[in-house]
């Protein structure tokens, strides 16, 4: 190989490893081909196994290409297409492309998962173009259905993880319905029973309801970020009485463990998900009271830096995170110090999607903690004023 083969090739395989679709390799490798080797003509065909049709046929030539060139490469594209479209045996294939190829043709097979999908023909001026250009093509070939298989890859598991998005959107919209109508009811129920013994147990359905529910939406959105991207609307918002609000929101919770509440928020303009904001909030407050002790104490701070990013703080006197635990803490379906929280209710899900909304935000989240001595959660969003 030749120094000029050797920078053409070093150049050529790294482009090739950057290419997202079949028809954008395609396309490169047939252009790359006609230049780097100085080929008369490229050709590639790919079929679809799923529907045995051609998915992909490309045909470059040099300016300069005579007829017959054309007229060979057209020749092999009909009966490789007579010999794909009739399911013909791999090694019937693969032995035509043998037989055919000549001194100024090399024919190389397409393979995907050890599967024959197609074939490149690369027609050259020379007599001797086959013996001289043979191994750097089988070298390029072999990274090209390297290539091609993480492509098919990357293809087969976007479809799989919609098709779990969907099933699981499905099997919310199933859970909410009937969940929906449970809390209704239930609530109803409270203000008629309020004052007697069954209130409790009606009150404990609701709660219990309003958890599931919440839990079964926590799970939909992991998916829908876990298996695609987690879908943002940015607005301008004020985030302090976002937070005042889901402060309220855990009052009966707050009295009836006897916890302490303090908080100082300053008044800014925020650009990001309300939405997402909301549920971020919601999860790091109901993590602090869920894990906190009776008569325990929680400390709430925003602000902003130097650098215009807004920062939150909340701070608990719970349980807190043992050191082995640390490196788990933002994983899915992973409850920590699980041996000593029994008494705790949690799904594993909460701090997990705190932490994909905030990189979907392009902030920070993490936490200092130690056994218990309580924990501190934080996160940096950009874009405030």
């Amino acid at each position: 190989m030749n120094i000029l083969h050797e920078k053409f090739l070093c150049k050529f395989l790294k482009k090739l490893n950057t290419i997202k679709t079949q028809k954008e390799l395609a396309q490169e490798f047939v252009s790359g081909i006609l230049t780097g080797l100085k080929a008369q003509a490229c050709s590639i065909y790919i079929i679809n196994t799923e529907t045995n049709k051609v998915a992909i046929t490309k045909t470059l030539y040099s300016p300069k290409a005579p007829e017959k060139i054309k007229k060979q490469a057209a020749e092999i594209f009909d009966l490789s297409n007579d010999l794909f479209s009739n399911s013909y045996d791999t090694i019937e294939i693969l032995d035509y492309f043998y037989k055919i190829s000549k001194l100024n043709v090399i024919i190389t097979p397409v393979m995907s998962r050890n599967d024959l999908i197609g074939y490149t023909a690369i027609f050259g001026k020379r007599n001797d173009f086959n013996y001289k250009n043979r191994p750097i093509v089988e070298i390029i070939m072999e990274n090209f259905n390297t290539r091609l298989d993480v492509i098919n890859l990357e293809g087969a598991l976007d479809r799989n993880n919609k098709e779990k998005i969907q099933f699981l959107a499905s099997i919310s919209h199933e859970y909410k319905t009937p969940l929906n109508s449970i809390i209704g009811f239930s609530d109803i129920l409270k203000l008629k029973t309020r004052g007697t013994d069954n209130y409790k147990y009606i009150d404990n359905i609701s709660k219990s309801s309003k958890f599931l529910l919440s839990l079964i939406q926590d799970i939909l959105d992991m998916a829908r970020g876990e298996f695609g991207h987690l879908e943002l609307t940015y607005t301008e918002f004020r985030p302090k009485s976002i937070i005042e609000d889901i402060i309220l929101s855990f009052d009966e919770l707050l009295k009836s463990k006897n916890i302490d509440l303090n908080y100082t928020l300053m008044d800014v303009v925020i650009n990001a998900d309300v939405l997402r904001f909301k549920q971020l909030i919601y999860n790091l407050i109901s993590n602090a009271v869920k894990f906190n002790k009776l008569n325990g104490k929680i400390v709430i701070v925003s602000y902003v830096d130097d650098k215009n990013n807004f920062l939150f703080e909340i701070k608990d006197s719970g349980d807190g995170i043992r050191k082995k635990d640390y490196d788990k803490i933002f994983n899915f379906f992973s409850q920590v110090n699980r041996n000593q929280l029994k008494r705790q209710q949690g799904s594993g899900v909460g701090l997990a999607l705190c932490k994909m909304i905030v990189n979907a935000h392009k902030g920070e989240i993490g936490f200092k903690s130690r056994l218990n001595s309580g924990s501190t959660f934080w996160f940096v969003l950009p874009g405030c004023r």
